[in-house]
């Protein structure tokens, strides 16, 4: 920055009379000082937006990993289900076929004791 503030000053000094040097010499301390702030502060613009871009692009890929996640729970839950609706009905089918054994049954019971009752009654 001293090489570009010590340029300004001997090209300014020689195109315009200069009545101060001191005056000259602040001027451009304050022209270069600025011109050096501003490129601190659009480093660091950039850094932050690098740094936002990066923070953002990591968020978005955590969010994917998430979605993906609950995709795999969701596909083990519906399995899960239908493992239990199978279960349920496999359960339904054996009832039903005890009930139709226990009902054959009661009616072969009735069936003997009505034709006991009837032998006796005819005998």
């Amino acid at each position: 920055m001293k090489d570009l503030a010590e340029i300004l000053e001997e090209e300014l000094s020689e195109a315009v009379e200069v009545k101060n040097p001191k005056s000259l010499h602040r001027y451009i301390s304050l022209l270069t000082g600025n011109y050096v702030e501003q490129n601190i502060h659009d480093r660091q613009y950039n850094e932050l937006s690098s740094s936002n871009k990066e923070m953002l692009a990591s968020m978005k890929e955590g969010f994917r990993r998430m979605d993906e996640r609950f995709a795999a729970q969701d596909k083990r839950f519906e399995a899960l289900q239908k493992q239990m609706d199978e279960r349920f009905t496999s359960q339904e089918r054996q009832i039903d076929r005890q009930y139709k054994l226990i009902s054959l049954g009661f009616t072969a019971m009735v069936l003997v004791i009505a034709a006991f009752n009837l032998t006796i009654i005819l005998s």
